[in-house]
């Protein structure tokens, strides 16, 4: 017991630093985790923005132009962590909803999107 006492007392300089180097490094890492988990959250806020105001589809009446619909598609590339719901929604909308003759811009940014995402899947 008095070895290892004595040992410690030896070395108690460079066991300080070393609870210091931990302690800095539990807290840099437990930082990094809260960043990384703030940035999925702005993340997931903007897509659902982007989305709510993508599927709400322009109208006379809320006067929205087919301008702002392609550029809600074209922003949907910026969130690969959704690629594949993208994916099924854009193929569904192009089915769908854009068959309209005055939204060809519509249709050709779904293509683009669409052609976008699978090569970066």
């Amino acid at each position: 017991m008095t070895q290892l006492a004595g040992w410690l007392s030896s070395h108690a300089a460079a066991l300080s630093i070393v609870g210091v180097a931990v302690t800095w490094m539990v807290s840099t890492i437990l930082q990094i985790a809260q960043r990384r988990a703030e940035a999925r959250e702005r993340e997931f806020q903007a897509f659902h923005k982007i989305m709510a105001e993508l599927l709400s589809s322009p109208s006379e009446e809320k006067s929205k132009s087919w301008y702002a619909v392609a550029v809600s598609i074209y922003e949907m590339r910026h969130f690969p962590r959704y690629y594949e719901f993208t994916e099924r929604m854009l193929i569904r909308m192009k089915e769908n909803t854009y068959d309209d003759p005055n939204c060809v811009i519509v249709t050709k940014e779904i293509e683009l999107t669409l052609k976008y995402i699978q090569q970066n899947k």
